[in-house]
């Protein structure tokens, strides 16, 4: 179904990555158009525009001849894979007069290029609300390591071009103290932000899980996500047991706190009540509403029933593949946190409180083995 802009059609948005932006662009008059955005080099060189048309005569496409919410609609696009995002502004007035607003006020972060050089960024133009962070894959698996060890490790992938960069990258967020503490650079640039969204893994043989705790402590978000960046099926461990320990650490200061998010998550084990419900027993969350837990292993009964006896404003706790050991047990069930409070009376309001509030689900199903549902 094409997509109305303006006095225009946007076909289709082909492909969106790391390399490339393809559109497809039909306009009122019947003329058409196929745009391709090429990936800038790491120095900051201007993006490739390529045009296909019915005529195959290879004639040069003018943004001009474009609706403007019809760029905006391109270039917002363009935002998100470009490794120097501001970079696009600086072309023509009228882009960045249309695009600053959408660029400052969420901050959208797809690679560690992109991360280094926000944090290098000396002035934004507004004060950002969003914050998502998202690395695929093992890229963060350096951090910590010794620099010898990055450039082998990027030298073991991708295109001579790539390696090169890949291999500077990696050496300047070493740098600059490794990604938790890029991260922090980066929050100390949104002191007002509401929502932060991670999407990406850590790793236990990493050193410097424990920044994890100052990167978050410079925020009060009223939303917090941090998932995996596996796809959905993937089942991973992206929070690693002491990783869990100093994100919890830093939840402890969120009274603001209002939505959370945690999947693909390990916690210590073996299962203890004190890091899920020590973030919240004696510390203030009182509009915290929703959270919602996936993915997750090593999760007691009891500190789930303890969690909601301890955030009076929690509506409602979802959780989804919650094991209270290993994926090859049990998922948890209503029943089972229930049972943690057998020595109460069935009218107690108490017992009341979790039917009300707690919901476990499961969404992945097993082929062999495990709990199959």
């Amino acid at each position: 179904m094409p997509k109305l802009v303006g006095r225009a059609f946007i076909n289709e948005f082909v492909s969106v990555n790391f390399v490339s932006i393809t559109v497809k662009y039909h306009g009122q008059v019947g003329n058409h158009a196929h745009l391709e955005f090429t990936r800038p080099r790491i120095d900051g060189t201007a993006w490739t525009l390529r045009r296909q048309t019915r005529s195959p005569n290879g004639d040069q496409m003018s943004f001009q001849t474009l609706p403007i919410e019809v760029i905006i609609s391109i270039l917002t696009l363009s935002l998100d894979v470009h490794p120097i995002p501001s970079n696009i502004l600086r072309v023509h007035s009228t882009w960045n007069k249309a695009l600053a607003p959408i660029l400052s006020s969420h901050i959208r972060l797809g690679s560690l290029t992109q991360l280094y050089f926000f944090v290098k960024t000396s002035k934004l133009h507004g004060k950002p609300k969003a914050f998502s962070l998202r690395l695929p894959g093992g890229s963060i698996h350096f951090t910590g390591r010794a620099r010898a060890e990055a450039t082998l490790a990027a030298f073991n992938s991708g295109h001579a071009e790539e390696k090169a960069e890949s291999d500077w990258i990696k050496a300047k967020i070493i740098d600059n103290g490794g990604i938790w503490a890029c991260l922090r650079l980066a929050l100390l640039k949104c002191p007002v932000v509401e929502r932060i969204s991670l999407q990406l893994h850590s790793f236990l043989s990493d050193p410097d899980l424990p920044k994890i705790t100052n990167a978050l402590n410079v925020v009060n978000p009223r939303s917090f996500k941090w998932t995996g960046p596996d796809p959905g099926h993937h089942i991973s461990a992206a929070i690693v047991p002491k990783a869990t320990e100093h994100l919890f650490r830093a939840i402890k200061s969120w009274t603001k706190l209002e939505q959370l998010t945690l999947t693909n998550v390990s916690f210590p084990s073996p299962p203890s009540i004190c890091v899920l419900t020590g973030a919240f027993a004696f510390h203030s969350h009182p509009v915290l509403r929703e959270i919602h837990i996936g993915q997750a292993v090593f999760v007691t009964p009891e500190s789930v029933a303890a969690l909601i006896m301890n955030i009076s404003s929690l509506e409602t706790l979802t959780l989804e593949d919650t094991y209270s050991a290993s994926i090859w047990e049990a998922r948890i069930r209503q029943g089972n946190v229930l049972a943690t409070l057998k020595y109460l009376n069935d009218d107690d309001e108490r017992k009341k409180r979790v039917n009300q509030v707690l919901r476990c689900t499961a969404r992945l199903e097993r082929i062999i083995g495990g709990d199959r549902g």
